[in-house]
């Protein structure tokens, strides 16, 4: 896998098929091994993959998951795919935490304790929505859960010890968006109508991203999930570009072998239209770019 020449923004590596979000059985979530999940990844051609094993920290401590284990078991499974592909594959340490504002304290010691390449920073629930499947369609919890899951998100990337922001619009899977207006949303229009109904947060979010160099993720799940788009949609990707915004992550979210990489050239075609020409991945947290 040959570099080409050095950028003002770093190396750009010439092969460029990437998927650094996934999920193996050191998640609650899923079933499949790393192994399986790395061999996926080679069999469809990826050249740069990571796994981001969920680390929720408002859950971390209740004892229905041994978060502590599967942490541990991480670094080791790291290793051994880089070892396994080695000249093959870039394999990359990577972590997703979610909600660290929940667990400020042990979230900082996890993250000092262990020399990850990348960290997607998430937000997955809310103080009065722990399962966002799960929300009432009322006006009132609708309009709640969506203040909420903002005013989180602007905590989390105020706070900014991660890499990538993860799903931006991961929200708009559960539920409809209020407009002020009061129309009904398509579920494939949401995510310009969440824009529209609460661009001053969502500006701030951007902002302090593009500010604290901190990439958003274009995560391919949401064109199978029903959005019509990746999570951060259109509307998202091409305000964070209007606003000086230059490092796009992508991945595919996947939690089972069938789902790695999908969809990862829609994204890829998304970007190009909206004038990216390449993405990033992160190696000691320092990004290195990809053309598209």
């Amino acid at each position: 896998m040959q570099l080409a020449k050095n950028t003002k923004k770093g190396p750009v590596l010439m092969d460029n098929l990437v998927d650094i979000h996934n999920h193996c059985n050191l998640s609650s979530d899923s079933a499949a091994t790393p192994e399986d999940m790395a061999k996926a990844a080679f069999d469809l051609g990826v050249s740069h993959f990571a796994l981001t094993d969920h680390i929720e920290l408002d859950e971390f401590h209740d004892g229905e998951w041994d978060y502590w284990a599967a942490i541990e078991k991480t670094r080791p499974a790291f290793e051994k795919l880089k070892a396994e592909y080695d000249g093959k594959m870039h394999i990359y340490y990577g972590a997703e935490i979610g909600q660290p504002m929940y667990n400020l304290h042990t979230a900082e010691e996890i993250l000092a304790a262990h020399d990850y390449d990348f960290v997607l920073g998430s937000v997955h629930r809310t103080c009065h929505y722990e399962h966002m499947g799960k929300i009432p369609d009322n006006e009132f919890d609708r309009k709640r859960v969506m203040i909420e899951y903002w005013e989180d998100m602007l905590n989390l990337v105020e706070w900014g010890k991660f890499c990538s922001l993860a799903h931006i619009t991961f929200l708009l899977r559960f539920t409809n968006v209020d407009t002020p207006a009061g129309l009904v949303i398509e579920k494939t229009e949401r995510a310009q109508a969440a824009y529209d109904t609460y661009k001053t947060i969502i500006d701030k979010i951007l902002e302090i991203i593009v500010k604290k160099d901190i990439a958003l993720e274009v995560n391919s799940s949401g064109y199978r999930r029903g959005l019509g788009g990746p999570m951060a949609s259109a509307p998202f990707i091409k305000r964070y570009k209007e606003l000086g915004g230059k490092l796009i992550t992508v991945g595919s979210d996947a939690h089972q072998t069938s789902d790695v990489a999908k969809d990862i050239n829609k994204c890829y075609a998304l970007l190009r239209d909206l004038g990216f020409n390449e993405i990033c991945v992160f190696k000691k947290k320092e990004p290195k770019f990809i053309k598209i």
